[in-house]
């Protein structure tokens, strides 16, 4: 009896069943749909098995109250036959999350080569991709694509709630690995992600939790923007780009118990360079116009190593920031940029606190850098004029337990207020002499 129960609360369904076959050379999109389509059709949550093998297949459309689960040696594999790869088909309107108009950068919900992806989950509730196998985007090369070169994304989700990822292995994507539009309710967990260009990119997110994932991309680990209540958590971010990077205005963020270091472990997959650039990037606006307000944005207990800086917040003229609390932070080997929070023009941050912070740079063995910037407008800037910290247009900074040093030579000053209305400063060490190391 308990068993009947059982097996009516969840129905199991194997693509092995609608004539999948994991050879790595049959084209599985009919059959993995089939079983997806009855795996919905059913009484109560279903579960869509994938046993080992490697299964070669265009779109996948996830439906409601459906589970997809790949067992251990199962490989779903993008097809190299771009014409296998559906669009978007947007059910609410996404036109505020498009960016690099005019560029080939451009990113639009409604660009129906933009918008390709090997598994869809589109308007859904309740649905799920989990178990120990892989998805192989494969690198599929697009001429028609953004730069001339990507691909589909591998996991596009748009306009769906309650939906998660867990365990699953991400590789070889030819563009994002996980593309997401209004979710809500999600979790990313136990996820591996290796290469591609972006890793997790979320572009309208509330109550979204990231937790224990290991990511190793060629672009932005995880990026996007308009969250509200995301939580990143103990995450390990490896990048050639950027460990975060929020180009559209966010509130109620937490990022804590992760670390972010460098170089990359797969190359830039547009320039080829290896080198790790921010291990968190707040720049709203950076990528096209994104008006909005930034606030309660958290920071706590990171682990950074290798990067060019651990923190880049810069404001474009139609945001503001609230309150940015960074803590608990130890930042070794920064190679190049101060921790800096910022705007250009006229937008304002208005609280930034900083405690328990421990950062070392590398210094930049050049006497004449510091008189450098006196005659410099701030666009021609490679660095900024004090190696550690730089804070303007700021209303109040506080810092507490903070220390900077730097390796080798370095000559600007440790710490620069520019526009800030008040600091404080309590039990802040930081070395301000040149090293004859």
């Amino acid at each position: 009896m308990i068993l009947e129960l059982l097996l009516d609360v969840w129905a199991l369904f194997s693509i092995l069943n609608f004539g999948a076959v994991g050879d790595g050379k049959t084209d599985n999109t009919v059959a993995i749909n089939q079983a997806i389509e009855k795996a919905a059709s059913s009484k109560h949550h279903a579960i869509v098995e994938v046993p080992a093998g490697t299964y070669i297949t265009g779109t996948i459309h996830m439906k409601s109250h459906v589970t997809l689960r790949l067992h251990s040696g199962a490989v779903l594999k993008g097809t190299d036959d771009l014409k296998a790869y559906e669009p978007l088909k947007p059910i609410s309107d996404l036109s505020r999350y498009e960016s690099g108009r005019g560029t080939v950068n451009a990113n639009s919900a409604y660009d129906p080569v933009w918008s390709q992806s090997l598994i869809q989950m589109v308007g859904v509730g309740d649905a799920h991709i989990t178990g120990q196998g892989t998805i192989d985007g494969s690198h599929v090369f697009n001429p028609n694509g953004e730069e001339h070169q990507r691909g589909p994304h591998t996991i596009l989700i748009a306009d769906s709630k309650f939906v998660t990822l867990n365990g699953i292995h991400i590789k070889r994507s030819s563009n994002y690995a996980i593309l997401a539009y209004n979710i809500e309710y999600a979790s990313f967990s136990k996820l591996r992600i290796d290469e591609g260009w972006d890793g997790i990119h979320i572009r309208g997110g509330r109550n979204v939790e990231i937790d224990d994932c290991e990511l190793h991309t060629g672009d932005d680990g995880i990026a996007g923007g308009y969250w509200d209540h995301m939580k990143i958590r103990n995450c390990q971010i490896n990048s050639s780009c950027n460990g975060i990077r929020m180009i559209q205005p966010s509130t109620n963020l937490l990022v804590e118990h992760c670390r972010f270091y460098g170089p990359g472990l797969y190359a830039h997959r547009t320039s080829g360079n290896k080198n790790s650039l921010a291990a968190i990037s707040l720049e709203p606006g950076g990528w096209g116009p994104a008006p909005g307000r930034l606030d309660k944005i958290t920071l706590r207990h990171l682990d950074i190593d290798q990067v060019n800086t651990p923190l880049s917040v810069t404001l474009s003229d139609d945001n503001r920031l609230g309150r940015l609390k960074i803590s608990d932070v130890n930042a070794r080997d920064i190679t190049r940029m101060a921790l800096s929070v910022k705007s250009w023009g006229s937008a304002r941050s208005e609280k930034v606190t900083l405690k328990n912070v421990t950062m070392n740079f590398r210094g930049i063995d050049d006497p004449q850098l510091p008189a450098w910037f006196k005659d410099q407008p701030t666009s021609k800037w490679p660095v900024f004029p004090s190696y550690a910290l730089y804070f303007r247009n700021v209303d109040r900074v506080d810092m507490r337990n903070v220390k900077c040093d730097f390796s080798g030579n370095e000559y600007r000053e440790p710490i620069i207020y520019d526009n800030v209305k008040s600091h404080t400063e309590k039990r802040v060490h930081c070395k301000k002499m040149q090293s004859n190391d």
